[in-house]
C-alpha cells in the first residue's frame, strides 16, 4: 500500500496510479508514478519545469511506458 499523502490519484486503463513530483539529489526535478501496489514503478525526469503537470501530461508518460513494455 502507498502512502497517499502529498500525492496525486489518477486512474489509467482501470488501474489506481499516484504520481508526485520530488527533486533528486542533484536538484533536479523528476516525475515519479506508482501503481497501487507498486508493482509498476515510472521515474522520469520533467520535460519543462516551466510548464505544469497534469493528469494528461502524466497519462502521456504511462501510455509510452505500457507501449514500450509491449
Amino acid at each position: 500500500m502507498i502512502a497517499k499523502k502529498g500525492k496525486r490519484k489518477i486512474t489509467y486503463q482501470g488501474h489506481n496510479f499516484y504520481w508526485f513530483i520530488r527533486r533528486n539529489d542533484k536538484g533536479i526535478p523528476r516525475i515519479h508514478i506508482l501503481s497501487e501496489d507498486k508493482h509498476i514503478r515510472i521515474e522520469r525526469p520533467m520535460f519543462d519545469t516551466e510548464v505544469p503537470v497534469g493528469s494528461l501530461y502524466i497519462r502521456k508518460i504511462k501510455k509510452k511506458y505500457f507501449t514500450e513494455q509491449n
